[in-house]
């Protein structure tokens, strides 16, 4: 079975697909061109558009993802299209074509150079002058050069891009300009709407520092609390005079200690003996859930309440006892009041 005519080629050209791509070797600066628009793409559609989105229009990613789809496509279609690569001679070709040209002449010092072999050909009432190619072994038709790059006589060659990896010609050249024009719009686009995101992100900043020079936040901005222009007489008691220094307060002064506590604490660090307390010891650790831990104070009161009930006990057996109805002591302060209670019962 005969080879596929694509696998006869001997080009520098990468062909692949059946011969439905054809692209250049080298492809490193390609990547390149390929990986920076992805990246700056990702970037915009990642940080800018989703503010655009919500301060401007939906429509603003919406065109980026269009315009960067349609840049995509015309870039490849330029890397992987045949440029208008002119198939090389046959050897029976070449053969032929050698017998009609004169052979070439030796220099004198024995050195061999070709000669150019040129050929007249008439094109629409014009003489044009074909040149033979030694490469390829053809006479290059009008427009056509040979790209070293590639090592291909290319039909109206316009030159090799390594920027889309593949020779711009014939067959490629609206797809190439087509994404010129589409990269250089998707450029201004991105650009535009880039300074419109800094725009909105620099009346922002500016806004708060309005704000702070006036000492005033965006919640009492917005009901117009100190409005000089609703309430003439009205007069911001927090505004130090001075736009510099409500600034310089707000940004350098210091910090407000923060009124809410929930982490634990301790009454004293050291104990009577002037020494600190071991983990867990003297600390007076305060619980808000159910079934928490007493601290010190409460043990105190717990020992007071007993001793006073003591004393209560005595006085009854002296003719004083607690009155029916009378509550239960189970804190310092009602123990103190048991206790004097007591006394006087045992004096009676």
């Amino acid at each position: 079975m005969p080879e596929p005519p694509w696998r006869e080629y001997r080009g520098r050209s990468r062909i692949a697909c059946g011969g439905r791509c054809v692209m250049a070797r080298n492809m490193a600066i390609f990547y390149l061109t390929l990986g920076l628009i992805i990246i700056c793409s990702a970037l915009f559609f990642a940080f800018d558009c989703r503010l655009l989105a919500a301060s401007l229009s939906p429509a603003v990613p919406a065109a980026a993802a269009v315009q960067f789809v349609f840049v995509l496509c015309c870039l490849f279609r330029t890397t992987c299209s045949d440029p208008g690569i002119v198939p090389r001679g046959t050897p029976e070709e070449a053969a032929w074509i050698e017998e009609e040209i004169e052979p070439p002449k030796a220099e004198p010092h024995g050195a061999y150079r070709p000669q150019p072999r040129l050929k007249d050909v008439v094109i629409g009432g014009r003489v044009f002058k074909l040149k033979y190619c030694y490469t390829c072994k053809l006479w290059r038709p009008p427009r056509a050069s040979h790209c070293s790059s590639c090592d291909n006589c290319v039909d109206r060659f316009d030159h090799h891009c390594p920027w889309v990896g593949n020779c711009v010609g014939r067959r490629n050249y609206r797809y190439f300009f087509m994404f010129l024009a589409s990269l250089s719009v998707y450029c201004v686009y991105i650009m535009v709407f880039s300074i419109a995101n800094i725009a909105i992100l620099m009346g922002l900043a500016g806004f708060h520092v309005l704000l702070m020079c006036r000492e005033v936040s965006t919640n009492e901005d917005i009901k117009g609390v100190f409005n000089k222009k609703r309430n003439p007489d009205c007069i911001n008691p927090f505004d130090r005079g001075d736009g510099c220094a409500n600034c310089c307060y707000v940004l350098f002064g210091p910090t407000q200690p923060s009124l809410l506590n929930v982490r634990p604490w301790r009454d004293d660090e050291n104990n009577s003996d002037g020494e600190p307390y071991a983990d867990g010891v003297g600390a007076g650790v305060i619980s808000n859930t159910d079934g928490g831990e007493f601290d010190d104070q409460e043990d105190n009161g717990a020992r007071e309440l007993s001793s006073a009930e003591g004393l209560l006990s005595n006085g009854a057996g002296a003719g004083g006892g607690r009155r029916r109805g009378e509550p239960q002591y189970g804190s310092t302060e009602t123990a103190s009041v048991a206790q004097a209670e007591g006394e006087s019962c045992a004096h009676v």
